[in-house]
C-alpha cells in the first residue's frame, strides 16, 4: 500500500485554501477510493456530538510521536503491514479508520467543535471546511441536494442566533447566505438525475424544510420589525420571498420529472435560482 500522507496533505491543503479538491484526486487515480474513504470517515468524525471534549495536549503529543517513529521506522525498511492478511476492501477500511482516528486526535477536534461556532468566530472557517469535504464526498446528485438544503438550514440557524445576540447586520448577512445556499439547491437539481424514487424523497425532504424555514423567516422578520429595526426587517422580508420562489421553483422541476419519460426532463423548467431577487425598497 502506498504512503497516503502526501496525497492526503494536499487533500487537506485544497480544502483549507477553497481550492478544487477534484483536481487532487484525479493526479491520484490508484489512491482515489483510498483517499476518499479518508475524507469521508473523517468527516463522519468530524461530525460527531460538537460538545466532544478536546483532547489533551500531552496525549496530542505522545501520539504525534507515535505515528513519527512508525513513519521513521517504514523509512529504515520496515515492511511489515498489519492489514496485509485482510481483503483488500477490508484492508482499506481498517487503515482509512486508522488514519482517520489519527486525524480526530489532532485536527478534526477543532471539526467537531466547530459545529456551534458563527461567523467571525475563530473556527468558523473549520465549520465551512467540513461543509465543503461532505460535498467533495458525495457523487450521488440526491445527497448533494440535500446536503445544501441542510446547510441553508444551518446558515438560517446561524442567522437567528446572531440576532438574538444583538448582531443584527451580520445576521441579515448569513440570511443572504441562507438564500445563496437554496439557490444552490435548485442548481444541484437542475444539474441531477433522478429516478422516482429519488425525486419522492426529495419532495418530502424539500418540503419539510421550506416549511420550517419559511415560518422562522416570517417569525424573524416580526421580531425585527416589533424592535424597531425596519430596515432589517425589511431585507429578511425580501429574501423570504425570494427563496419561497426558489423552493417553488424547485417543487415545480421535480414535479416534472416525475411525469416526464427519463431523460426528458433536463429542460422542463430553468432554474428558479436564476430568477431576479426582489429589489430593495
Amino acid at each position: 500500500m502506498r504512503d497516503l500522507t502526501q496525497p492526503l496533505e494536499e487533500c487537506l491543503q485544497a480544502m483549507g485554501e477553497k481550492r478544487n479538491l477534484q483536481e487532487v484526486l484525479r493526479r491520484y487515480p490508484d489512491e482515489r477510493d483510498q483517499l476518499i474513504d479518508l475524507l469521508r470517515l473523517s468527516v463522519d468524525l468530524g461530525s460527531l456530538a460538537p460538545s466532544a471534549p478536546a483532547a489533551d495536549p500531552a496525549f496530542r503529543l505522545r501520539a504525534r510521536n507515535r505515528m513519527l517513529a512508525a513513519a521513521a521506522h517504514r523509512r529504515r525498511g520496515g515492511r511489515w503491514n498489519p492489514f496485509g492478511a485482510l481483503p483488500r476492501p477490508a484492508a482499506r477500511l481498517a487503515f482509512a479508520g486508522a488514519v482517520a482516528a489519527a486525524l480526530l486526535v489532532g485536527g478534526l477536534t477543532s471539526a467537531a467543535a466547530s459545529g456551534n461556532s458563527l461567523p467571525g468566530d475563530p473556527l468558523y472557517p473549520v465549520k465551512l471546511a467540513v461543509e465543503r469535504a461532505q460535498l467533495a464526498v458525495a457523487f450521488d446528485p440526491a445527497t448533494r441536494a440535500r446536503l445544501h438544503a441542510q446547510f441553508a438550514d444551518v446558515r438560517l440557524g446561524e442567522a437567528r442566533r446572531l440576532i438574538a445576540a444583538g448582531r443584527v447586520q451580520d445576521g441579515v448577512r448569513q440570511v443572504d447566505q441562507y438564500d445563496s445556499a437554496v439557490a444552490q439547491f435548485n442548481q444541484a437539481l437542475a444539474g441531477g438525475t433522478f429516478d422516482d424514487n429519488a425525486i419522492a424523497e426529495l419532495r418530502r425532504f424539500m418540503n419539510d424544510h421550506e416549511a420550517s424555514a419559511d415560518a422562522s423567516l416570517q417569525s424573524l422578520a416580526g421580531s425585527l420589525a416589533a424592535g424597531g429595526d425596519a430596515q432589517a426587517a425589511a431585507a429578511v422580508t425580501r429574501t423570504r420571498s425570494h427563496a419561497d420562489q426558489t423552493w417553488k421553483g424547485s417543487e415545480r422541476d421535480l414535479q416534472a420529472r416525475s411525469a416526464d419519460q427519463p431523460g426528458d426532463h433536463s429542460q422542463a423548467h430553468p432554474p428558479a435560482s436564476q430568477q431576479p431577487k426582489p429589489p430593495a425598497n
